[in-house]
C-alpha cells in the first residue's frame, strides 16, 4: 500500500497533459543554471538568443504539414519559452519582476495546450462511446499514404469532413481508396466508415468523410407509401441514408431530360434482405396512379410476392411462365414503342398514360440467375425496354459473368446493392469508381440485413459511396391493407394487351381475398412434361412469329400437297463406333446423385470443389445432366451455404462439413 501514492504520482506524471506543466516547472532550474555559468559573458548571452531565433524559426517551419491555428501556437510558444531562457540567462531568474513573469506566464502557456488537447477531441464521440478521433491521428495516418490536410477539418454531431491533397504525381485517389482498411485502422473505426469524395475539378484534392457511429443500426420504420395516387414519375422511397436523408429512386425519364429512364440491378447474398427491399419499392410503385407490374420469380414465387399477387397485372412463379412472360416482353416493346412514336413521344410520360391508355412498365425478374443459366435471352429486351416505358428490374444473388450476361449487365443504369460474398462479387455490382470512394458491401455478407448502396440517375453522385437502409420489414397483413386502400390498378391498355397475345390473356388472375388461401402449391411447381410441353408451345409461337414476319399475310401459298406419302431413300448412311449409354434422371434423383458425390470427397477430406470435378459424372452418366445444370447447382448450394461456400476464387467453392441431426 505504501507504493501506491508513489505509483499514482508516476501514472500523474506520464499523463500526456501534464507535458505543458512539466515543460514549465524546468523551465526555473535551467535558467538557474544558465545564468550560473554564462550570466556574466556577453557573448554566451548573443548566442542564446541567436539560437531562441533558430529555434523558433524551426518550429515554424517543422509545423507545415499541421494546421495554421496549431503551427501558430507551437512558435509563439517556442518563442515565448527561449525568451524567458534568454533574459533568465543576462538578469537574474529570482527577480521579483522575472520570478513573476516565469510564474503567470508559464500558467498561461500550459493552460492553453491542455484547453486546445481538450478541444481536439469530440465530447460527443466520447458521450456515445465513441472512439475519439483526434486531428493528429488522421494527420498521420494520411502522411503514410503520401497525401495530407487541406485545411482544418469541418465537424459535425457524428461526422467529420477532412479535406486533402495528394502528393502530385506520386499517388491518385485510387490509391489513397486502397488504404481506407489502414486508415481505419490508425483511427479506431470500420471501413465502411470512410468515404473518400474526389474532386471532380482536381485529380489531387478531395474529402474524407468520417461516420464513426453507424447511425442504421435501429433501423427507419416503414411510413407508408410516399405519394399515393400520385404518378410514377415522382420518386419511389425505399428508405433512409445514414444522414438520414431518404434513400430514393426513379424510374422512368425525367421529361425534361435530364435523366433516362432506368434498368436495376439488384444484388444481394441469401439473408441480405434484398426480396424485403424490392417488396417496398413495388409496393410504392403499385400505389401510384399511371404503372403496372410484371413480375416472375421461378425459385420463391409465393415467398416472395405473397402480398402483392392480387395487385401485380402480371405474375408467373415458374420458369416455363417466365420464360412465356419475357417472350410476350419483345412484341410489347415493338408495339408500345411503335405507338408512342406515331402520336410523337419521344419517351413515356404521364401524357402518354392519359392518351393513349398506356401505363408506365416496371418488370421485376427475381432470381434471374436462373433464366441466364438456361439460356433466357433479354439482352434485347434491356436495349429496347426503355424506350417503351419500361423498366426492368434484374435481382440475383452473384451478379458475375457466368451467372449473367456481360451485354445485360452494361443495360443495367441502377444499382440497389444488399451485403454480398466476397470482394469479386461486390466489383460486378457497382461502378469502379464507387468502390475506389468506399463502398464495402462485402463488409456486412448478410450480417446487417437491408444495408444497401444505391447508384442510380438522379441521384447526388456524392451519396453512391454512402450506407443505406430500406425500412425495418413489416408483416404481410400492414403491405396487404396499405394496398388494398391506395393501390389504384391500371389496366395494362390497348397495345399493350393486344401485343402480349394469348399468354398474357390465359394468366392467372389473383384476387385480395384469396390470393393466400386458394392457390395450390401444385400450381407454382412444374413436371418434366409439363416443363417440356411449355417449352416446346413456346418454341412454336416464336416459329410461327418469324415465319409469319418473313412470308407476310398476302405470301403465295406453297404448291405442295401436304397429305402426300414421303418417298423411300435409295440408301442410309451407317457410322461406326460404339452407342453411348445414356443415362437420364429427374432433377431430384440428379440432386440425390450430386450430393452423394459430395459426400464422396469429403471422405477424400477435400477442401475445395468446382464444376471440374463433377466433368466424368455429367450428361448421359451418374447425374444425368449437363456441365450448366451442375454449375447452376452448385451455385444453389453455395447460396444456401449448407454443402458448399463461396471462395474468391470464381468456380471454387468451399466443401463444407455439416454436422448430421440424429435420428
Amino acid at each position: 500500500m505504501a507504493d501506491t501514492p508513489k505509483a499514482d504520482l508516476w501514472k500523474a506524471t506520464k499523463h500526456p497533459r501534464m507535458r505543458p506543466w512539466l515543460t514549465v516547472a524546468a523551465s526555473m532550474p535551467a535558467g538557474l543554471g544558465m545564468h550560473a555559468l554564462w550570466g556574466d559573458s556577453a557573448l554566451a548571452g548573443a548566442g542564446i538568443a541567436f539560437a531562441s531565433v533558430a529555434l523558433t524559426a524551426t518550429t515554424w517551419w517543422a509545423g507545415t504539414g499541421t494546421t495554421q491555428s496549431r503551427r501558430i501556437h507551437a512558435t509563439l510558444s517556442t518563442a515565448a519559452g527561449t525568451s524567458y531562457l534568454v533574459l533568465a540567462t543576462v538578469t537574474n531568474p529570482l527577480d521579483p519582476f522575472l520570478a513573476s513573469t516565469w510564474a503567470i506566464g508559464g500558467a498561461v502557456a500550459a493552460g492553453g495546450w491542455n484547453i486546445r488537447q481538450a478541444l481536439r477531441v469530440n465530447p460527443d464521440a466520447k458521450t456515445n462511446d465513441q472512439a475519439a478521433t483526434e486531428t493528429g491521428v488522421l494527420v498521420k495516418s494520411l502522411g503514410k499514404a503520401k497525401a495530407a490536410l487541406k485545411g482544418d477539418p469541418k465537424i459535425e454531431p457524428n461526422k467529420v469532413t477532412a479535406p486533402y491533397k495528394l502528393a502530385g504525381g506520386e499517388m491518385t485517389n485510387t490509391d489513397l481508396s486502397k488504404r481506407i482498411d489502414n486508415i481505419a485502422s490508425e483511427l479506431g473505426i470500420s471501413p465502411n466508415s470512410i468515404r473518400i469524395v474526389a474532386d471532380p475539378e482536381n485529380a489531387s484534392e478531395g474529402e474524407l468523410v468520417l461516420v464513426p457511429k453507424d447511425m442504421l443500426t435501429d433501423g427507419a420504420a416503414w411510413p407508408g407509401p410516399s405519394a399515393p395516387a400520385g404518378s410514377i414519375t415522382e420518386p419511389i422511397i425505399i428508405g433512409i441514408y445514414e444522414d438520414g436523408a431518404p434513400e430514393q429512386l426513379w424510374f422512368p425519364a425525367d421529361e425534361k431530360g435530364r435523366r433516362n429512364a432506368t434498368h436495376f440491378l439488384v444484388a444481394g447474398m441469401n439473408g441480405s434482405a434484398k426480396s424485403t427491399g424490392m417488396t417496398f419499392a413495388i409496393t410504392e410503385a403499385l400505389t401510384r396512379r399511371d404503372v403496372i407490374v410484371w413480375a416472375t420469380d421461378p425459385s420463391k414465387g409465393m415467398q416472395t410476392f405473397g402480398p402483392l399477387l392480387p395487385y401485380l397485372d402480371w405474375v408467373e412463379m415458374t420458369e416455363a411462365g417466365g420464360n412465356n412472360m419475357i417472350d410476350a416482353l419483345s412484341q410489347v416493346i415493338t408495339a408500345r414503342a411503335d405507338e408512342l412514336g406515331r402520336n410523337g413521344f419521344k419517351n413515356w410520360t404521364p401524357e402518354a398514360f392519359a392518351k393513349l391508355q398506356m401505363p408506365y412498365m416496371v418488370v421485376w425478374i427475381e432470381e434471374a440467375a436462373k433464366f441466364f443459366r438456361n439460356g433466357t435471352e433479354m439482352e434485347g429486351l434491356v436495349m429496347e425496354a426503355r424506350s417503351a416505358g419500361i423498366s426492368v428490374i434484374v435481382s440475383l444473388q452473384r451478379p458475375s459473368a457466368t451467372s449473367m450476361p456481360t451485354d445485360v449487365r452494361e443495360q443495367l443504369g441502377g444499382v440497389i446493392c444488399f451485403g454480398v460474398k466476397g470482394s469479386t462479387t461486390a466489383d460486378m455490382a457497382l461502378p469502379d469508381d464507387v468502390r475506389d470512394a468506399g463502398a464495402r458491401p462485402e463488409a456486412w455478407e448478410n450480417r446487417k440485413p437491408g444495408y444497401n448502396y444505391l447508384v442510380t440517375p438522379g441521384v447526388d453522385e456524392e451519396r453512391y459511396p454512402m450506407k443505406a437502409r430500406t425500412w425495418t420489414p413489416v408483416s404481410d397483413d400492414d403491405i396487404s391493407n396499405v394496398l388494398a386502400r391506395f393501390a389504384p390498378q391500371p389496366s395494362a391498355g390497348p397495345t399493350t394487351t393486344r401485343a402480349a397475345g394469348e399468354a398474357y390473356a390465359n394468366r392467372t388472375i389473383h384476387t385480395p381475398g384469396a390470393a393466400l388461401t386458394s392457390i395450390d402449391p401444385k400450381e407454382t411447381v412444374m413436371t418434366k412434361e409439363d416443363a417440356h410441353d411449355e417449352q416446346e408451345a413456346l418454341i412454336e409461337r416464336q416459329i410461327n412469329r418469324e415465319v409469319d414476319a418473313v412470308a407476310g399475310d398476302a405470301g403465295p401459298e406453297p404448291d405442295v400437297d401436304p397429305e402426300a406419302e414421303i418417298r423411300p431413300v435409295n440408301s442410309l448412311w451407317h457410322f461406326g463406333g460404339e452407342p453411348v449409354q445414356h443415362v437420364e434422371r429427374t432433377p431430384d434423383e440428379a440432386v440425390s446423385e450430386l450430393l452423394a458425390i459430395l459426400a464422396e470427397l469429403r471422405g477424400e477430406q477435400r477442401q475445395t470443389v468446382g464444376p471440374k470435378d463433377f466433368a466424368p459424372y455429367g450428361k448421359g452418366t451418374r447425374i444425368g445432366r449437363s456441365r450448366a445444370w451442375i454449375s447452376g447447382k452448385l451455385t444453389d448450394l453455395a447460396d444456401e451455404a449448407e454443402h458448399l461456400e463461396e471462395t474468391e476464387e470464381p468456380g471454387v467453392y468451399k466443401l463444407l462439413y455439416p454436422q448430421l441431426t440424429p435420428a
